[in-house]
């Protein structure tokens, strides 16, 4: 039998223990995935910058790349917020590169600070217009980097948009 020198310690560290465990284990039924269509799930991973290129590289024509990536589901992953990405978030969107994306669960994206980072899954529109170097996207989520495996299918690595 245990002295009750030693039993008082070590209740007290059983009881430390199951605070803790208690506690992690809480915490992560009450971390729901973050919510994106179900059409979001089969979606593109590239960069910004690949993608803007695709569009304006100086080959001529853009109806190339209007035809392959308008109307297309892309996610951005491990995405820096810095001063450019957050700078007209006031008006609803958030820029990466030149691509202009209208954010739906902005109060998400409020919460995250400069040098956070997330990943960005939107449906791209394309260019405004043939002359304007950039893209518009519509209805982009804004998700903690990491939280989702998108695209949904398996481990292709990026996708660099070329024609």
């Amino acid at each position: 039998m245990l002295s009750k020198k030693l039993l008082f310690p070590a209740f007290g560290i059983i009881i430390v223990i199951s605070t803790f465990a208690g506690a992690c284990t809480a915490a992560r039924q009450l971390a729901a995935p973050p919510y994106i269509p179900g059409n979001y799930y089969n979606c593109i991973e590239t960069y910004p910058e690949e993608l803007v290129h695709a569009y304006f590289a100086g080959y001529g024509e853009i109806w190339g790349p209007k035809a392959m990536y308008n109307n297309k589901v892309f996610v951005f992953k491990d995405v820096l917020i810095d001063e450019w990405v957050v700078r007209e978030l006031d008006k609803g969107w958030i820029w990466l590169d030149l691509i202009k994306c209208p954010v739906v669960n902005l109060d998400d994206m409020k919460q995250y600070n400069l040098g956070d980072r997330i990943d960005v899954v939107g449906l791209n529109l394309g260019p405004e217009d043939d002359q304007t170097p950039g893209l518009t996207f519509a209805d982009c989520y804004v998700l903690p980097c990491g939280s989702l495996k998108l695209p949904a299918e398996g481990d292709g690595g990026a996708v660099g948009p070329a024609y």
